[in-house]
């Protein structure tokens, strides 16, 4: 895996990078290595995801060396269920920013006193299972305005299964465009291939408007 770039807007420097997975094991093993990283470095972990795929993550965790209770009982960690965050920040439907800061930010920025965030988010990835790819970007952009506010590493996941169809690849594209970086797994064999498929695509763009 690797980052493209990192942002830096005035005195807050932040990442924020996604990564398409093949498999829920593709996603805990990843995701667990990322946030591992941040631990070992000292940064306080924020994890919104589906229980189920938390299980996972906190399992690959402990396999990494992470001593996930003592963290959460430390307030190092701190876990969210993203179906949960993701109603509490769409009253409408659709997630709203002023929703976003209470649903999200207030406790990231908590979190935030103890040192730069190394975050996962996954409630776009639920977004994209429902075919909402536009909300998906909109709340991508609510991150990126976050990280101006707050430093912060964050990883977003997706399934690349949700990204299959022809239809979807523009949003692929957008959704690439809005992070700083983009991670991938050669044992994700389909989220390599969109990934080509998203470069290609803009890469075709900018001959077209030359």
């Amino acid at each position: 895996m690797s980052v493209r770039n990192r942002t830096t807007r005035g005195l807050v420097s932040s990442e924020h990078v996604v990564q398409f997975f093949d498999t829920d094991e593709s996603r805990a093993q990843n995701v667990a290595v990322f946030l591992a990283e941040g631990y070992g470095a000292g940064e306080p972990i924020l994890i919104i995801a589906r229980p189920a795929n938390l299980t996972a993550i906190f399992a690959q965790l402990e396999r990494l060396g992470v001593p996930v209770d003592r963290a959460v009982a430390d307030g190092m960690l701190v876990a969210r269920d993203a179906e949960e965050t993701l109603r509490r920040m769409s009253p409408r439907g659709a997630p709203e920013a002023r929703c976003f800061a209470s649903a999200v930010g207030e406790a990231a920025i908590a979190l935030a006193r103890r040192g730069r965030i190394r975050a996962y988010g996954e409630m776009v990835d639920i977004l994209a299972q429902r075919g909402d790819l536009t909300a998906a970007v909109s709340l991508e952009g609510f991150w990126n305005d976050f990280g101006e506010r707050v430093s912060v590493s964050l990883l977003c996941g997706y399934s690349a299964a949700h990204f299959v169809s022809t239809s979807t690849h523009r949003a692929l594209l957008e959704i690439c465009q809005a992070h700083s970086g983009v991670h991938r797994d050669l044992e994700d064999p389909l989220g390599s291939w969109l990934l080509n498929t998203a470069h290609n695509s803009a890469a075709s763009s900018r001959s077209l408007r030359h």
